[in-house]
């Protein structure tokens, strides 16, 4: 009895051990990594910023990077710099990182003085067009001794046996020979071999090297440096580093606000994506932007919609997360991201997904990336799967995701595995089932991890094998976002609220069925109004603006201040010349055309922050002075008009611009102008229209016809007018009593 109590104790301690065992990997924190792009050229500033990042990633335990990457191509292109001071102190910081690997990636030319850091990291990958060399040009002067010293020191400790490779890259007078150093290649300077030979090198070769003939400084490009040894393998892409290291894509989106009091928005974007949501997300995000946020938090709830417009959101919000100012997106899904949500995702810095842990009875389990079927469906044409493809998979492989993913979700057809490679089990990666049965009959270098997608089956990325496969950097528990703000240490109470600018609720109100059924019956209704009652003026305004304000609702300019204030102001400027050139007087018209133009300039001014209303007292201030602006602006124009209408009758050759009433005569003419005194005559004179006055007509004074304008009234044929004003030939009447 005895005997079989201990050994069940000694079995339910050893599944106790075994259910801890596997928690612990389950709870596990994944393998990070920092990828840190060097800036070209670098500065003190960059240098700043760099340490700052990796002091603040090295100073969590929790969370202390397994391997650095060094970028040094960014853009993919060519970097150079001249000064010496600002690389040797990155090459330090690098070289003194002694608890952590360091990578430096070099997949375009890296010459001047960044090849110095680049030297200092313990590992160097090449992509194809890597070239590494040229510390300086052909005509260039001699190193200083204390550069030639500096890079001894650094590439001594680093890369001992290359420290000769490195001299050739700065010194075209070194000759370069191979060597042994007992089992390990060495290379040597022939020129101090007794030196080398000293410190028991032996010199194998004394014919130049093929790729650093003696008299030139050399430049090794991607292949020549994996031959040397000094660079450990060539990758295609980015990506491919990412799984050589075993890194997640997310890390790609680098931290810009290390160092920064951490400052976060949230917002919840829901329903179809249109041209306006585009927009309005946009703003929202930039002003977030301007306001010094780290942290915005994008809550994707959206269902469908034009998938143009989800992949221009996308790419702008690619561009609000780089530079020095850049804010880091999170894209947070509750429930699920399909189609265009997908798309949205693609384009934040990082992805949290909910597992639903607290889901109702019948819901998913765990959110889900990428559900497509809907979209595309059994019947989608070859264009349109071109276009989600093509569109999907370039933003994917620009942040650092596996395109074959997306030809996953899109293509239900295909198998998908993941696979590692033999000699290094951090090196995993996609691959189609065909690829891996071919490498395999070849007795290839990849093993299976784990079938991702079955042949014929639907896929879609749940939580758990997004987290997985390093889609989702997190996954939380709950679609509460309190936990998801918790995981990046944000009080919930202190995330602020992005929101939309009055124009874009404005807008959004303005795109509701009704509201743009209602605006679109009043447009016409006084459209047929004016063209069956003219000269009434006011239907034709309220017309005018209906459908200017349906047009910019729904269209890409969608609560743009901007555009609605050119088109405000366009409309005022065509009332002022209707009233002044068309209509007689001064009324609806004139008015309301000064009101719009003045109106568009307030929007002009208004628009702070894309549509905000002023928030703080400058901006109170500037508005105040703008509007100030454009009144006494206003005032001066009324005058100088008044005053040049007085005085440009008085005025030599100016005077032409214009006609003179009757009575007056012009320079250098003798008489007044034909018809001038007889239209003149008639002021006062009442007559009978023989026509209607719209407001131009025919009237009989007398047996006299005339052509006359009417004041701006609607006058029938048969009416009485009388003659109110005049002006040169022209003849203004009103209708009056009989």
């Amino acid at each position: 009895m005895l005997a079989r109590r201990s050994r069940t104790v000694v079995l339910a301690l050893a599944a106790l051990l075994v259910h801890a065992g596997g928690s612990a990997a389950q709870n596990a924190v994944p393998e990070s990594g920092l990828y840190v792009t060097v800036p070209n050229p670098v500065t003190s500033t960059a240098y700043t910023q760099i340490k700052n990042r990796i002091d603040a990633a090295r100073s969590k335990p929790e969370s202390r990077p397994s391997v650095i990457v060094f970028d040094f191509n960014p853009g993919d292109k060519d970097a150079a710099t001249a000064e010496f001071g600002v690389n040797y102190d990155l090459a330090d910081l690098i070289a003194k990182l002694t608890d952590v690997p360091t990578v430096a990636y070099v997949h375009q030319k890296v010459s001047g003085h960044t090849v110095l850091p680049v030297l200092a990291c313990k590992q160097l990958v090449c992509g194809p067009k890597g070239a590494l060399g040229e510390v300086v040009g052909p005509g260039d002067a001699a190193p200083k001794p204390s550069q030639v010293n500096g890079y001894a020191e650094i590439v001594g400790a680093a890369h001992p046996a290359f420290l000769a490779v490195a001299r050739k890259m700065l010194d075209r007078d070194v000759q370069l020979r191979k060597g042994r150093r007992g089992a390990t290649d060495w290379f040597a300077d022939l020129r101090d071999r007794k030196k080398f030979e000293a410190d028991g090198v032996t010199v194998t070769d004394t014919a130049p090297l093929p790729a650093a003939p003696d008299g030139r400084v050399g430049l090794f490009t991607a292949g020549q440096l994996r031959d040397l040894g000094l660079s450990q393998r060539t990758v295609e892409t980015t990506r491919d580093v990412l799984e050589t290291y075993g890194l997640p894509p997310s890390v790609l989106r680098e931290d810009t606000t290390s160092g920064k009091a951490p400052l976060a928005y949230r917002f919840t974007l829901t329903g179809a994506i249109d041209a306006g949501m585009k927009e309005s997300t946009a703003r929202i995000v930039a002003d977030a932007v301007r306001n010094k946020a780290t942290l915005f938090f994008l809550t994707l709830e959206v269902t469908g919609g034009d998938p143009q417009a989800a992949r221009e959101l996308a790419e702008k919000l690619v561009e609000l997360q780089q530079g020095e100012n850049g804010i880091r997106i999170v894209a947070f899904i509750p429930d699920t991201a399909p189609d265009t949500a997908a798309v949205l995702a693609l384009g934040c810095s990082e992805i949290v997904m909910s597992k639903r842990k607290d889901a109702a009875g019948g819901e998913a389990a765990e959110a889900t990336l990428g559900d497509f079927e809907t979209s595309t469906g059994k019947q989608m044409v070859a264009s349109n799967l071109d276009f989600w493809r093509g569109s999907l998979r370039d933003l994917a492989d620009r942040q650092g995701y596996p395109p074959l993913l997306i030809d996953a979700m899109l293509q239900p057809e295909l198998s998908v595995l993941q696979v590692r490679k033999k000699t290094d089990q951090r090196a995993k990666r996609l691959m189609l089932e065909a690829e891996y049965e071919a490498d395999k009959a070849k007795g290839g270098e990849w093993l299976l991890v784990k079938s991702v997608k079955g042949k014929g089956v639907p896929f879609k990325l749940t939580a758990s094998l997004a987290e997985e496969l390093g889609v989702a950097r997190f996954t939380t528990d709950r679609r509460d976002p309190a936990e998801l703000y918790a995981k990046y240490g944000i009080d919930p109470a202190k995330v602020k609220d992005g929101t939309p600018a009055w124009l874009d609720l404005f807008a959004n109100f303005l795109r509701i069925p009704p509201v743009t059924v209602l605006l679109i019956v009043i447009g016409f209704t006084g459209l047929m109004l004016e063209l069956k009652v003219p000269g009434t003026t006011v239907p034709g305004i309220v017309a005018a603006l209906c459908f200017i304000l349906v047009f910019w609702a729904h269209t890409q300019f969608s609560g743009q201040v901007a555009v609605l204030g050119a088109l405000l102001f366009i409309l005022g400027l065509v009332l002022v010349l209707m009233e002044v050139f068309v209509l007689p007087g001064f009324g609806v018209a004139g008015v309301t055309g000064i009101i719009l133009m003045l109106s568009a300039l307030g929007l002009a001014t208004v628009g702070l922050a894309d549509g905000g209303l002023p928030s703080t007292g400058e901006d109170w201030v500037r508005l105040g002075t703008k509007m100030s602006q454009y009144l006494f602006g206003m005032i001066g124009g009324v005058v100088l008009a008044f005053t040049i209408a007085r005085y440009l009758p008085h005025m030599p050759y100016a005077n032409r611009l214009m006609l003179l009433p009757p009575g007056e005569q012009l320079h250098r003419t003798a008489e007044a102008m034909p018809g001038v005194a007889e239209a003149a005559g008639l002021l006062g004179a009442v007559g009978l229209t023989m026509t209607v006055l719209r407001p131009a007509g025919s009237v009989q004074f007398g047996d006299q016809y005339v052509d006359v304008v009417s004041d701006g009234s609607f006058v029938p044929a048969g009416a009485r007018v009388q003659v109110v004003e005049v002006e040169g030939t022209r003849i203004v009447v009103r209708e009056v009593s009989s």
